[in-house]
């Protein structure tokens, strides 16, 4: 994943939180908003964005450009 696919997915789920509530978090992921269970996941996907806002967007590029150069495939046959 590119920087700014990562930056452009950041914002979507983002807009998502802020556009939309509960109910629509449980129809999307088809969670049954009777069960504790849906609530402790909106919970924790509320918790998630508001963590992910607390990095600006020149860090969170830094840290995707350094994971994405630790996670260079090998070659299969030695040089």
């Amino acid at each position: 994943m590119e920087p700014a696919q990562f930056h452009q997915l950041r914002k979507a789920i983002g807009t998502f939180y802020w556009d939309n509530g509960f109910e629509t978090f449980c129809h999307v992921t088809g969670f049954d908003p009777q069960f504790q269970h849906a609530q402790e996941k909106w919970q924790q996907f509320s918790t998630c964005i508001q963590a992910m806002g607390q990095l600006d967007d020149r860090t969170w590029e830094k840290l995707l450009e350094a994971s994405l150069a630790t996670q260079q495939i090998e070659p299969l046959l030695p040089r």
